[in-house]
């Protein structure tokens, strides 16, 4: 079961938040009752939106478990309610939109905490109490597989068991997009899930959603990662690109021209991708004089430019690094359409792309049988 990082940036990522208008000096009221909370604190923090780019929070007291806020909003926003401390990180979803809304739930299992009250919310919720248990029972299955030896075959089914069940909350999510293609919830399911899904399944539920969607910054960001989807499809040529290594030397990918190539996605801060770096020294070590070879290339920022390059040395990686270190973008993970990392993408010796994201075990047996 892989697990992903996601990549804040200007490029990568368009805010989940909302896109919707309402109109100006529009007023909300939350009123809620959380059982358990006591006398503490709730801290409401609105994430950014086209309207506003920045996080605002705000706190307020709980007396006997139940807390208001009250405000105007111009912009549906999605926000964060966090109980006790926001550190604690016991957290429930609201999305913030004119009207009166209503938080009812326990501090033992936010997860079944209920907002409703307003259109979004309701369909939160409605989505929720659907995912809530399928997600715990996942959730469950995971905890178990830890306490296991890597190569049992009790982990094998336990894996396969919470691959079900990925798959069930999948299929939900998909049915709810196409029955809710005006809703705020199905945009953030389609950025999320845009990249497990087929490419024409992806386009087909974009082009079901509104067209003041698709014109927002969110959603001319998901038409640009479908259309770069489509054009790093399996048996595409992979774009050329010329990037920069860690001695600041130009290099492109067709220098690699005659190779078998995997193209990797990744980042120092990314713990899936560095648990991946002794899987991929295992099959560049045992294929690398056959013609096969690694580039990597780093989402990583100007700022963590060092922590890049201890990152390579305490890894061990001895194949070309690439990174372009600029500040919210990273122009070749775009043009691959890459996020969450880590992504992959394996290239034959014409710039063929044979595979994308392949397991350790499905890479290996795919070098297997081109490098006879």
């Amino acid at each position: 079961m892989k697990n992903f990082c996601y990549v804040f940036s200007g490029l990568l990522l368009m805010s989940i938040s909302s896109i919707a208008q309402v109109p100006k000096k529009t007023t909300y009221e939350i009123n809620g009752s959380i059982k358990g909370l006591n006398n503490d604190k709730a801290y409401l923090i609105l994430h950014p939106s086209e309207a506003s780019r920045k996080f605002d929070t705000l706190i307020t007291a709980v007396a006997e478990g139940k807390f208001k806020f009250a405000g105007k909003v111009q912009q549906l926003r999605r926000a964060s309610l966090y109980f006790g401390e926001p550190r604690l990180r016991k957290e429930a979803v609201v999305y913030v939109e004119p009207g009166k809304i209503q938080v009812r739930g326990n501090i033992d299992s936010l997860n079944y905490v209920t907002v409703t009250g307003t259109k979004t919310n309701d369909e939160l919720t409605e989505a929720q109490r659907y995912l809530a248990p399928i997600y715990e029972r996942r959730s469950a299955l995971f905890q178990k597989r830890r306490s296991l030896g890597e190569n049992s075959a009790e982990a094998e089914k336990l894996v396969k068991e919470a691959e079900s069940k990925t798959d069930s909350i999948n299929a939900y999510k998909i049915r709810f997009m196409e029955t809710h293609p005006a809703s705020q919830i199905s945009y953030g399911y389609l950025y999320v899930l845009q990249d497990g899904l087929p490419t024409a399944t992806a386009e087909r539920i974009y082009n079901s959603f509104p067209s003041s969607w698709k014109n927002s910054q969110e959603g001319k960001g998901i038409y640009s990662k479908l259309q770069a989807n489509k054009a790093v499809a399996v048996g595409k040529k992979a774009p050329d690109f010329t990037s920069t290594d860690t001695s600041g030397v130009k290099v492109k990918l067709s220098d690699f021209k005659g190779k078998y190539v995997l193209l990797e996605f990744w980042a120092n801060w990314c713990v899936p991708c560095r648990a991946l770096n002794p899987h991929l020294k295992e099959v560049y070590n045992k294929f690398n004089d056959k013609g096969f070879t690694i580039v990597q290339y780093s989402v990583d920022v100007k700022k963590d430019e060092r922590k890049w390059k201890d990152a390579i040395k305490q890894d061990g990686l001895t194949w070309t690094q690439l990174c372009d270190l600029q500040n919210g973008q990273a122009p070749v993970a775009a043009l691959y359409g890459v996020q969450p990392i880590p992504d992959s993408f394996l290239i034959a010796p014409d710039g063929t792309v044979l595979g994308r994201r392949l397991s350790p075990k499905a890479l290996e047996e795919k070098l297997k049988s081109v490098l006879k």
